[in-house]
C-alpha cells in the first residue's frame, strides 16, 4: 500500500523533566563554548547530578533519555564527517522532508519500498576496564586489544521487513578454516587496510547485493508484479557514497537519496536506536562469550588467568558470527520506529528492555566482576560512537583504495593437541548423559568425538610414515672428541 499523507501525522513531545533538560543543556553550552569536548556518558553524569539538585528522585539518565536529549537539541557525536555545526542543520530537515514526501506520492511507493543505510565502527574487542583480565599486565599491553576496530554497514527498509546481510570490513583475512568457504558466513566480509569504506566497495554492494536483493524481497515475498518492484535508499551525504547518478539501477527503478549535510543525528532512520540496539546486543553477547563464570575455590590469580585466556580466545569469526546474530535479533518495531521522526515528525520510542547501561551489570556480576562501575560501562558500551577519530577522515579528493585480496594480516589459526581435544569432549559428553536438558545434544558430540578419533590415527599413521622416510643423519667425526687411530 502506497505511503501517502504522511505528513498528516504529528506529534511535538516535550521534555518530561523540563528542569534537568534546561540545566544540562546550559552546562553542555558552557563546555562546548570553551572548547571542551563532551561525550554521551558526561550528558548523562550531568543529569543525573542535577536530577538530585531538583529532588527528581525518579529521575533516570538512561539511553533512551540521552537520544531524546540529543535529538532536541541537534547535539551529535561529531564522528561523522562535517558533522559539527549540527544546530544550523534543523533548517534543513523540512525541505527534506517535503521532497521526500513529493517522491513517496510520484513513485507511489510503500513503507516496505524506503530503504536506510549507514556505516558505523566497532571496537570488537574491547572490554570494560576495570574488569579482572584488564588489570593484568600481560592482557592488554597499550590497551591495543581495545582498539581492533571493524566496519561494518547495516541496511533494512521502512517497516523492518527486510534487513539485508550486514557488510564488515576487517584489517585482517580471515582465519584459514573460514576464508576457504565465505558462502557459509552470515556477513559479507572484505579485509582492508585502512578497515572503511569507499566508493569502489560501496559501489559493489550497491548493484552486486543491495538491487538484486530488493528485486528478489518484493517479487518473491511480498508478491509484486516485475513493473511495480522499486525502491529508494537514504544514506547521509558521505565522501564513501559516490553520486545519486551512480547508484542507480539500469530500469532507474532502484535509486538513492541523500539526507542533507549534517542532520543523520536528526533524522537518519539507522541513528534512531538501529545501529544503537545492534551494538548493545553485540556488546551482550561479547560478554557471555568472553568473561568466565568463576569457581568459589577460583584465587584472584586464577580468576585473572582465565579471564585473560577467554578474551584472547575471543576472535574476528568469534566477532563477525555475534554481529550477524545481533542484527538478526534487532527487532522489526525498533526499526519500524526509527522512521517516526522523519516520516510523521513523531519521537521515536527507544525499546531498550534488557539494554540499558545498568543491565550490563548483571553478567558482570555473575562473573565476580565488581569493581567496575556503571561510568566504566557507559564508557565501554558507547566508546565505538563517542572515541576520537576511529574513522579515517577523507581527503579533499578521495584517493583510490584498493581492497588488498591478498594483503593484511591473517589471522593466525589456534593449534590444538588432539589429546586434550579429546579428553575435554569426553568429559562434555559425560554431563551432557547426565543432564537431561542437555542431552538433545549427544549425537552432535558423539559424531565429532569420532572425527577426533580418527583424526588422532591419521596423525599417527603419518608420523610414523615420516619417521620411515626421514633421511639419517651424516655421522661426521669431531676432531676434537674422536679417539686417534694413529699409533705413537
Amino acid at each position: 500500500m502506497p505511503l501517502v499523507g504522511a505528513e498528516k501525522r504529528k506529534r511535538t513531545t516535550g521534555a518530561k523533566y523540563g528542569d534537568v533538560d534546561d540545566a544540562v543543556y546550559m552546562w553542555y553550552q558552557q563546555k562546548r563554548s570553551a572548547g571542551i569536548p563532551v561525550r554521551g556518558v558526561e550528558l548523562q553524569a550531568a543529569a543525573e547530578r542535577f536530577a538530585q539538585c531538583f529532588g527528581r528522585t525518579d529521575f533516570k539518565a538512561s539511553t533512551g533519555w540521552l537520544f531524546r536529549f540529543r535529538n532536541r537539541h541537534a547535539i551529535g557525536n561529531q564522528k561523522v564527517w562535517g558533522e559539527q555545526a549540527l544546530s544550523s542543520a534543523s533548517e534543513n530537515v523540512e525541505p527534506f522532508r517535503q521532497n521526500l514526501y513529493m517522491l513517496i506520492k510520484e513513485e507511489k511507493l510503500s513503507v516496505a519500498q524506503l530503504y536506510s543505510g549507514d556505516e558505523t565502527d566497532l571496537f570488537w574487542k574491547s572490554m570494560p576496564e576495570n574488569i579482572q583480565a584488564s588489570r593484568k599486565e600481560i592482557c592488554l599491553p597499550g590497551r591495543k586489544i581495545n582498539k581492533e576496530r571493524l566496519s561494518a554497514l547495516l541496511c533494512a527498509n521502512a517497516d523492518g521487513t527486510h534487513k539485508l546481510k550486514s557488510i564488515v570490513i576487517g584489517k585482517s583475512k580471515l582465519p584459514k578454516s573460514v576464508k576457504e568457504d565465505t558462502s557459509t558466513l552470515p556477513v559479507i566480509y572484505k579485509p582492508s587496510k585502512d578497515v572503511w569504506f569507499t566508493r569502489e566497495l560501496f559501489s559493489e554492494w550497491f548493484f552486486q547485493n543491495f538491487v538484486p536483493e530488493v528485486r528478489h524481497f518484493q517479487l518473491n515475498v511480498l508478491g509484486f508484479h516485475e513493473e511495480d518492484v522499486r525502491a529508494t535508499l537514504l544514506l547521509d551525504s558521505s565522501p564513501v557514497h559516490p553520486s545519486t547518478e551512480s547508484l542507480t539501477s539500469e530500469d532507474g527503478r532502484i535509486k538513492c537519496m541523500f539526507f542533507p549535510h549534517n542532520t543523520s543525528t536528526l533524522i537518519q532512520p539507522m541513528h534512531q536506536g538501529v545501529i544503537l540496539s545492534c551494538k548493545r546486543l553485540y556488546r551482550w553477547k561479547q560478554l557471555e562469550e568472553s568473561l568466565v563464570i568463576f569457581e568459589e575455590s577460583d584465587d584472584e590469580q586464577d580468576r585473572r588467568q582465565k579471564g585473560v585466556s577467554k578474551i584472547k580466545i575471543y576472535n574476528i569469526k568469534s566477532a563477525v558470527f555475534n554481529w550477524a546474530k545481533s542484527w538478526d535479533e534487532v527487532k522489526q518495531i525498533t526499526i519500524a520506529n526509527a522512521w517516526e521522526n522523519l516520516l510523521y515528525k513523531k519521537e521515536p520510542e527507544y525499546d531498550l528492555q534488557g539494554l540499558e547501561d545498568g543491565d550490563y551489570r548483571e553478567i558482570l556480576e555473575k562473573c565476580g566482576e565488581l569493581e567496575s562501575t556503571l561510568a566504566d560501562d557507559r564508557v565501554w558500551i558507547n566508546g565505538d560512537d563517542e572515541e576520537k577519530g576511529s574513522s579515517p577522515k577523507p581527503k579533499s579528493g578521495i584517493t583510490k583504495e584498493v581492497i588488498q585480496k591478498g594483503g593484511g594480516d591473517e589471522e593466525q589459526t589456534a593449534e590444538f593437541q588432539l589429546s586434550a581435544v579429546r579428553e575435554r569432549l569426553d568429559y562434555l559428553l559425560d554431563f551432557v548423559d547426565a543432564t537431561p536438558e542437555f542431552q538433545r545434544f549427544h549425537f552432535t558430540l558423539k559424531e565429532m568425538q569420532q572425527e577426533i578419533i580418527k583424526k588422532q590415527f591419521q596423525s599417527r599413521i603419518h608420523s610414523r610414515i615420516g619417521s620411515f622416510l626421514k633421511p639419517r643423519p651424516c655421522i661426521v667425526k669431531d676432531s676434537f672428541n674422536m679417539p686417534s687411530t694413529s699409533s705413537n
